[in-house]
């Protein structure tokens, strides 16, 4: 009669599991024996294919599309106030609008039930804007120029190993480690032309990329506490010394050493699987990227205003199409003035 108990109350537990993530919901018998194991819902495998890992033995493709808004402006003063109130001088008021779309096509594979490969490739177009208000001195004067951009962006591979499987007391701990190789434009060395229809200064090409190789690592937790998912990472990201024979927009070529700012990342956030095919998550991640350093002739300096924090807020939601196919959506809120304004992510995986 127990064992039926036991058999009956592991039935009730794995019906509710298929809003869960737990990839094997189990329930022993009184000499501990293993009596059912069951497959999470396909909305919850889009969790934790996303947010997690999700270690299947199924080749998985992921081809996405993201946009990404971000402007900025900077008031510019030459001149002098007199009598502490009237200003005396030239006023510009520079702003730049910049639009980053990046088609990328993502492919993973559980080469065990612990052990994940990743594969990213991205391409990269992206247009910025520049605007002035105050040419020849004037406030009603307003001057604007465009650039655009289209390449290969950085390539990067990824690995994650689970440490340690979900039980009902831990939660569970993957090891993710990555390498992204420098296959997109450089920004280094870019050289600066005058706009002859304004009074404007603009770069003639935008990078698609950082230039460097860098290397990530970092853990990631995910815990079921039915029906929510709470998910949390931490992260840090490296990025290897490059020489390039031109660092400066300054006409000529001026050779030198670029260290990019290391980043130390962190997030957090909390999914819902409604039912079978949908489900809904709100996260938060934030990064701190170091200062950034050049060496030239032996001198190293720190790149003043180099530094930044990208705090963004995170809306997002999956749905099912089949046992195979699912399209994912996000919506990125920048928080920081050093975080883009807005990010729209589209996603359909589907296994093979």
């Amino acid at each position: 009669m127990r064992n039926k108990v036991s058999v009956l109350s592991l039935a009730t537990v794995a019906a509710s599991l298929g809003a869960t993530s737990v990839a094997q919901a189990q329930m022993s018998a009184d000499d501990g024996e293993v009596v059912r194991e069951a497959r999470p819902s396909q909305s919850v495998e889009n969790v934790l294919r996303e947010e997690h890992a999700l270690f299947s033995d199924r080749l998985t493709i992921e081809p996405g599309i993201n946009y990404s808004y971000s402007d900025r402006s900077q008031l510019a003063l030459r001149g002098f106030l007199a009598l502490d109130a009237i200003f005396l001088g030239e006023i510009n008021v520079d702003a730049v609008e910049s639009h980053i779309t990046t088609f990328d096509l993502s492919t993973r594979y559980g080469l065990t039930n612990r052990l994940e490969v990743g594969l990213n490739l991205p391409f990269v177009y992206r247009t910025s804007t520049y605007q002035s208000i105050g040419d020849d001195f004037s406030t009603e004067k307003n001057s604007e120029t465009s650039v655009d951009e289209a390449d290969l962006g950085d390539i990067s591979l990824s690995l994650s190993y689970r440490l340690l499987p979900e039980t009902q007391s831990r939660p569970d701990l993957v090891w993710n480690f990555g390498v992204r190789a420098p296959t997109g434009t450089d920004p280094y060395g870019v050289d600066v032309r005058e706009d002859p229809n304004s009074n404007l200064n603009v770069p003639t090409e935008l990078p698609t990329g950082n230039g460097v190789w860098g290397v990530n690592t970092g853990v990631s937790v995910l815990k079921t506490l039915d029906p929510a998912i709470v998910f949390a990472n931490l992260g840090y990201t490296y990025n290897f010394e490059e020489s390039f024979d031109d660092i400066s927009a300054s006409e000529g070529d001026q050779p030198g050493d670029v260290k990019l700012g290391d980043t130390i990342r962190a997030g957090f956030g909390t999914a819902f699987a409604l039912n079978e095919s949908f489900s809904l998550s709100l996260s938060y991640s934030h990064e701190y990227i170091q200062k950034s350093e050049t060496t030239r002739d032996g001198v190293t300096n720190k790149v003043i205003g180099s530094d930044a924090n990208v705090g963004v807020l995170n809306l997002g939601g999956t749905y099912a199409l089949s046992d195979s196919t699912s399209i994912v959506t996000s919506l990125g809120v920048g928080l920081t003035d050093d975080a883009s304004d807005i990010s729209l992510t589209f996603r359909m995986p589907f296994q093979m």
